[in-house]
């Protein structure tokens, strides 16, 4: 089954402006769920990350569907998802349910640097029988 670069960036997009929304207003239900603390600087942290990924989220939906830039803002997103998982895999201490956090950006980096890489091959204009 293949899959449409556009739709699975949309995808990632949406998911990562939902995700950035919940760290954003309830940092303490997702704390709890990831980490297992529910602590002020956990709490902060995720506040932090979720107006990171509501931004990255919102623009590469924007640019999506606009059809402007949008190689670039899935592919900031991939690279925003990739020290992510390498942070909470490397990160001494965290409860077994960080480390699949840590899986699940891994794979979300790699889908959206494919998408990425392939929204930009998109954009490249075709070669006239002139030009090859």
């Amino acid at each position: 089954m293949d899959f449409e670069p556009r739709q699975i960036a949309l995808s990632l997009a949406r998911a990562r402006a939902v995700n950035g929304l919940v760290m954003l207003l309830l940092p303490g239900a997702m704390a709890k769920s990831v980490f297992g603390s529910n602590n002020a600087i956990v709490r902060a942290l995720l506040r932090i990350v979720g107006i990171r990924d509501l931004v990255l989220g919102v623009g590469a939906i924007t640019t999506l569907k606009e059809q402007t830039q949008d190689a670039e803002w899935v592919g900031m997103g991939a690279v925003a998802d990739g020290v992510d998982a390498v942070v909470m895999l490397i990160t001494p201490g965290l409860p077994k349910r960080g480390r699949l956090v840590s899986a699940m950006g891994a794979s979300a980096a790699v889908a959206g640097l494919l998408s990425s890489r392939a929204l930009a091959e998109a954009r490249k204009p075709a070669l006239s029988e002139v030009d090859a």
